[in-house]
Parts: C-alpha cells; structure tokens; sequence
C-alpha cells in the first residue's frame, strides 16, 4: 500500500473532485502500472530507503528512530505506524524474489503491444495471470515438513504454531547459514486435512545442505519449538526431510491422495 501511494503521489495529478474520479481512463491507470513496475524494479533496495512523507511533514528525531529506520531488507519509510518502516521485517532473500518479481512484470510490459485501450487491458490481464514460481530455478534442493494430526482443528493450530516459529528459523538460516532462501506460498493440506505439508527452497544442493553444520543446528533449534506448543498432543507430529529438487517434482508428478492448497 505504501508502494502504492508513493507511484501515485509521485506521478497522479491532483484529483479535483470526486466526480473526475469516475472519468480516470484506462490509459492513465495503466501509465500508473507502468511506474510501479518500472520504479520499484530499478530501485536500489539494499543500499537506499523509500520515504514517502507529505510535503508539510517534518520528521521528528526520536530515540531509537534510525533503529527502526535501518531495520529490514527493504526499508519503506512513512510517518505512520508501525515504528515508521513497513518493511522492518523483510529478510534479503524475501527482497530478491520480490525484485524478481517486479523485473519479471516489467520484461513482459516491453514485449507485449500496449498502444491500444484494449491491448492495455489484456497486459494487465497478463499481469494478474503471472504465477509464482516455486522452487524458482536458483532453488536446488527442499526442506518439506510434513505436519499430521488426528482432526483438522488441531491441524491448524498445529500449522498456526509453524508460522509463528518460521520467521525465527528463516532468519537464522540467512544471517547465521548465509542461504539463500524461497518459501512455499501455501501449506498444502491432504483432502483428509488431517496432514499438511510445507516446502522450503535453498540454492544448495541436498548434500551441501546436508553437511551444513551451522544449517542443522538453527533447524533443530526451529524444531525444538514445537516441544513448547502449549497444547500439543500425542497425534500432533512434525517430521522433515530435505531432498532435491528434481525429486520434489518428481513426486509430485505421482499419483498421490488429493492435495488442497490453502
């Protein structure tokens, strides 16, 4: 949102009233469009902070404030909450993919006609059909964890209990492994829901990860969480394996029980 709002109060001319709203054109939108994929793609995310601050804003100096300024991979500075940077948590293998990402829409706007109000709205349409791409091609092996339980309610908190210990683990695997990392979009539940199953991509290969002391200890660290889950029980299990990435898609070319992605 606050990306938004800075291609916008950058490149939108003043709206003069509501009713001019109703008259934005599909060429304007699409000039917007263009703007955030051009910016955001080009800009230097790991040396440079976006701020976005009205003109009659005046920063005040608070304790602890360039802390929260320098915080994150991607550093997107406005004067509201939280702590004034909504990229505080962004980890450099998160930023990566996200200008992947962005580079990836802008190289298919330069080969794609965009003259007409039609063509317009097809790239556009082009645009929302882009799929993410996992395990991208950098990605050589998977760390899949399998999560199981007795019922779909204890499923999910068993799942809910994951999430809220990943960020920890991810950023150890980065700061602490020095690897590079892409998360799964989805857990991927068995139509049963009584298992899910969560990947986790690195660009080294099984065996190197395989031996990577430093790597093996933060994921016993991770999975020694899943002893603290204050309602755990005896049919809430977690197991993991890490194999590679011809083998992921490998199986997952076999016929199994139906998988749902939520």
């Amino acid at each position: 949102a606050i990306l938004c709002a800075y291609i916008c109060h950058k490149f939108l001319a003043p709206i003069k009233s509501l009713s001019s709203i109703e008259q934005f054109s599909i060429e304007e939108f699409f000039s917007l469009v263009q703007q955030f994929f051009s910016t955001f793609a080009h800009f230097n995310w790991s040396a440079d902070a976006l701020r976005l601050y009205p003109k009659s804003y005046k920063p005040k100096t608070l304790v602890g404030r360039s802390l929260a300024h320098n915080r994150g991979s991607m550093r997107i500075i406005s004067p509201s909450a939280p702590f004034n940077n909504t990229g505080r948590s962004t980890i450099n293998s998160t930023r990566d993919l996200i200008s992947e990402g962005l580079e990836r829409v802008l190289q298919l706007l330069t080969t794609i006609n965009t003259i007409t109000s039609e063509d317009k709205w097809n790239a556009l349409k082009q645009i929302l059909e882009l799929s993410h791409e996992f395990p991208s091609e950098k990605v050589k092996s998977i760390l899949r964890l399998t999560l199981s339980s007795e019922n779909g309610q204890e499923l999910d908190e068993w799942i809910g209990w994951t999430k809220s210990r990943l960020g920890h683990f991810l950023n150890d695997c980065e700061e602490e492994c020095h690897l590079s990392i892409q998360t799964q979009n989805s857990i991927e539940y068995r139509s049963n829901n009584i298992e899910g199953f969560y990947a986790i991509g690195f660009q080294l290969d099984p065996q190197s990860l395989n031996r990577n002391r430093k790597f093996f200890d933060c994921l016993k660290k991770f999975l020694n969480q899943f002893n603290l889950c204050p309602n755990r029980t005896d049919s809430m299990k977690i197991s993991q394996d890490v194999i590679s990435v011809h083998d992921w898609k490998l199986e997952r070319t076999q016929p199994k029980p139906q998988r749902l992605r939520k």
